[in-house]
């Protein structure tokens, strides 16, 4: 079977399933792509778009063991046709959760073929200096490995006549009881709205501009907590370091932190 472009779709807050996604796709290696980044609001509102991939990647980060609330309806839109789909769950190393599971129900309805999925780790939401959870990650090692898995992947369509061949089965996973029982937008009830420093900022507005909500006011540089999702990605993004992510709770918090990331966590690949 021949794949000669693909089409990429992730959101990417703080930069980490991107990276990922970019590496698979270096391993496949195919120059002709399109990418759909929705990690802006005003990409998600826009009508589902036409995929004239050879091959999709659909990447997404972990929220509360699951897929991001935010950017489900605009997957659950898209339309398959028939097409070869790469399935990207990416985690802080704390839990994978079902994303996989929830990203191959979505896509097996929308009419796409499976054919490959892989969690991978990615610099957890809540990580700071003092209070690291797979600090620097994707790293090194990680991106080979996406690599590797692009090639794989490649390596695998190419011996293949037809899509009908093909058959994967992506395991099921597992949510744990803090998953089930807390409310939705949990990280509200652990983190404290990241407040910029007028004395740090240099009024870039690169915050206003990357907020996957548009949460941000570009006068005051205030956040709406309605809108906000705990993504950080103010404060990641932030050339001046003028916002920081701060717990609620913050013994309790930084402890199960501490005791959940404890096991260093490897990327699992499915083909």
């Amino acid at each position: 079977m021949l794949i000669s472009s693909v089409t990429t779709i992730y959101f990417s807050p703080t930069g980490t399933t991107k990276k990922i996604i970019n590496a698979i796709v270096k391993g496949m290696g195919i120059a002709n792509d399109k990418i759909i980044d929705i990690t802006l609001h005003k990409v998600r509102d826009d009508e589902s778009p036409l995929i004239d991939g050879d091959i999709v990647l659909i990447g997404v980060p972990v929220y509360e063991e699951k897929i991001p609330e935010i950017v489900y309806p605009f997957l659950a839109d898209l339309k398959g046709n028939g097409k070869p789909v790469v399935l990207i769950g990416v985690y802080g190393n704390i839990g994978e959760g079902i994303v996989l599971n929830e990203l191959d129900f979505i896509a097996q309805k929308s009419g796409f073929k499976v054919v490959a999925a892989g969690a991978f780790i990615g610099e957890h939401s809540f990580s700071t200096k003092k209070r690291p959870i797979a600090q620097n990650r994707p790293n090194k090692d990680d991106l080979n490995k996406a690599e590797q898995f692009g090639k794989s992947i490649m390596e695998k369509i190419q011996n293949i006549n037809s899509l009908k061949d093909v058959s994967l089965k992506i395991p099921k996973g597992k949510l744990p009881l803090i998953a089930k029982v807390v409310p939705k937008n949990s990280a509200r009830l652990f983190t404290k709205t990241p407040l910029a420093d007028l004395s740090k900022c240099s009024r870039c507005n690169i915050c206003v501009k990357l907020c996957p909500m548009s949460a941000i006011d570009k006068e005051t540089l205030e956040i709406d907590e309605e809108k906000c999702i705990r993504c950080f990605s103010c404060v990641k993004r932030c050339p001046k370091k003028a916002r920081e992510i701060r717990y609620k709770h913050r013994f309790l918090v930084t402890n199960v932190l501490a005791i959940k990331s404890r096991d260093i966590k490897e990327p699992k690949m499915y083909l």
